[in-house]
């Protein structure tokens, strides 16, 4: 009788498991309607027209119309500050400002003098009344904690303006 029992009921259990995939076809035929999007038609393509340059009739592409070429000259000014013209010779008129760093201070004599180092690592001395930067930058003064550099930057009209500069010990 036991023996029997073991048998038929997993022959029951297999009888009563009937295959059913009609919700997952519902489910696949619910999701594939729902993807389907209309998609709008492209406009025709229209055709390419192309216009043949004739360089003595027209200007030259390369150069601004004349138009624009006054608009973007500087108006002079005619009552403004212009800084005297100089060669620049310092071994610090090569480099920006914002390149140059300052490592020290030291003096002797009641003179202080700083040192700036430059983008390729060497050490200048600097003093009061030479010139750095690109900028006819000019050095105003020289304390233990910075150097005042008086740069002179163009105002775009004509005219010039000064401003004031520190490079500080860091």
């Amino acid at each position: 009788m036991i023996k029997r029992t073991w048998i038929l009921l997993p022959l029951s259990l297999l009888a009563g498991c009937e295959s059913s995939d009609d919700s997952i076809k519902t489910f696949i035929t619910q999701v594939e309607n729902q993807s389907r999007k209309d998609i709008a038609q492209l406009e025709p393509e229209q055709p390419f027209v192309a216009t043949i340059f004739t360089a003595n009739h027209d200007r030259s592409p390369f150069v601004l119309p004349e138009v624009a070429i006054i608009a973007n000259q500087p108006r002079l000014k005619q009552n403004c500050w212009q800084p005297g013209q100089r060669s620049k010779t310092g071994p610090l008129e090569k480099f920006p400002l914002e390149q140059l760093n300052l490592r020290g201070v030291m003096g002797s004599k009641g003179k202080v003098s700083g040192l700036v180092q430059t983008p390729q690592g060497t050490v200048l001395k600097v003093q009061q009344g030479e010139y750095v930067g690109l900028n006819n930058g000019k050095v105003a003064e020289v304390t233990s904690q910075y150097i005042l550099i008086k740069e002179t930057l163009p105002d775009g009209l004509g005219c010039w303006q000064q401003r004031n500069v520190k490079l500080a010990l860091k």
